[in-house]
């Protein structure tokens, strides 16, 4: 547990990052993955860190589509088994989620609200956790991990209960991709003349109908790449996201 606490004893040290927090948590449990995702306003989620492809895959889906064992057990309050996730995403049990382009883990996963009381902030996914689901002293140790995370979440400054308020940049760095979705999804709020909520939808309705990767269609906007214009476009008379010419996206 020192190997997490000791993030935030200094709070003048900018250098905690999520990816190490994530491992921290690879160290101190039986998993080889974990992702740390948190709610953010308008409905969307804020990776803060994956240990691991099967990890960031699974944050990046689940950040995406809303669904999955991480939203679920942040809305329930209480931590998601699943001990075949193949077959749970085969038997549609988060329809978007099985939609999502890459090749989904395999493994038990065991996802567990980040939360303090009546105070819900996101949640923590662990794959490969099957010691996690079998065995009830791990579960309490993974549970402990979870309490520590929240700590030292809520100990940012500002929080107030929240992380809507909160200056990120104090206390972690988002990953390239994550930082590239929110400034696609400025992009496209201006393209279109809608709220941030609107755009960042049309962002994941692209990825899922080009069948991409979220963060790649986000490079491509930021890249200018690939533009998202107005349902009736004057010029064109076609609507939707269309590559910049000579560009393909």
């Amino acid at each position: 547990m020192a190997a997490l606490r000791g993030f935030g004893a200094d709070r003048s040290d900018r250098s905690l990052y999520g990816n190490r927090v994530s491992m921290a948590c690879t160290r101190i449990l039986p998993a080889s993955g974990a992702a740390v995702v948190v709610a953010m306003p308008q409905n969307r989620w804020e990776i803060i860190g994956a240990d691991g492809a099967d990890a960031l895959w699974l944050a990046d889906a689940e950040a995406a589509t809303g669904e999955g064992p991480g939203p679920d057990c942040h809305r329930s309050g209480a931590p998601v088994r699943v001990p075949d996730f193949s077959a749970a995403l085969t038997a549609r049990r988060w329809p978007l989620l099985a939609q999502w382009d890459g090749a989904a883990p395999t493994t038990p996963i065991c996802s567990i609200p980040l939360r303090l009381g009546a105070i819900r902030i996101g949640f923590l996914d662990l794959l490969d956790a099957e010691r996690v689901l079998a065995e009830s002293h791990t579960l309490i140790e993974a549970l402990a991990v979870a309490d520590a995370i929240t700590t030292l979440l809520l100990s940012a400054p500002s929080l107030n209960g929240s992380l809507h308020d909160v200056d990120v940049d104090l206390w972690w760095r988002p990953p390239l991709s994550t930082r590239q979705i929110h400034q696609a999804t400025g992009m496209v709020s201006v393209q279109l003349d809608i709220s941030a909520a609107a755009a960042y939808v049309r962002l994941v309705g692209h990825a899922f109908s080009a069948a991409r990767r979220l963060d790649a269609v986000a490079s491509d906007v930021v890249a200018r790449r690939l533009r998202f214009f107005p349902d009736a476009d004057p010029d064109t008379e076609v609507g939707g996201p269309r590559p910049v010419r000579g560009v393909q996206g």
